[in-house]
């Protein structure tokens, strides 16, 4: 089951230590720990976790399994998003689930709510950043017609990464 997150304390605690796990899961092992220490508090502090649920250009959604969060996915619009190049799109700006239900449905389910979350904002497309390195991710939103139009810069601590910029035109 797919729920929108709300601004409790119960949702933004289940957020933060969700969010932590899965991103440290999937990218502590190419990172320092110090880049990793000082992104997972600053990125996922509970203040800014809670200012973020609160913004009216931006939610999150947890997949649930039974009262479980498992997996989530954040969209922004309008000036929420982290770019300027696409006023009118959606941006999926967090998309993971534990390690442990990768291959259950669970990306696919939290993609198919972000589009249909596109399409009722009358998004004509969609857009979003992944590292260049993570293959896994890459395959996965090309299949769902994404397409590289251009690379941006992601700080993780102290270090300049660069992710794709992939786009999906929702007007086809």
């Amino acid at each position: 089951m797919i729920r929108k997150a709300i601004n409790t304390n119960e949702d933004v605690l289940m957020l933060q230590k969700l969010a932590k796990k899965t991103f440290y899961d999937t990218f502590a092992y190419e990172n320092s720990e110090e880049d990793m220490k000082e992104y997972l508090e600053t990125a996922y502090d509970f203040d800014v976790l809670k200012s973020e649920i609160e913004c009216e250009t931006s939610d999150y959604y947890f997949y649930l399994d039974g009262n479980d969060a498992v997996g989530f996915v954040k969209v922004n619009w309008a000036d929420s998003q982290t770019e300027p190049d696409y006023p009118d799109a959606l941006e999926i700006q967090r998309i993971y689930s534990l390690k442990e239900y990768h291959g259950h449905g669970i990306g696919a389910a939290l993609m198919e709510h972000a589009i249909s979350v596109a399409r009722k904002l009358k998004c004509p497309m969609m857009w979003l950043g992944v590292e260049e390195q993570n293959k896994r991710a890459y395959r996965f939103y090309t299949k769902y017609g994404f397409k590289k139009v251009g690379t941006h810069v992601f700080m993780l601590g102290e270090d300049e990464q660069h992710d794709s910029v992939l786009v999906k035109n929702l007007e086809d």
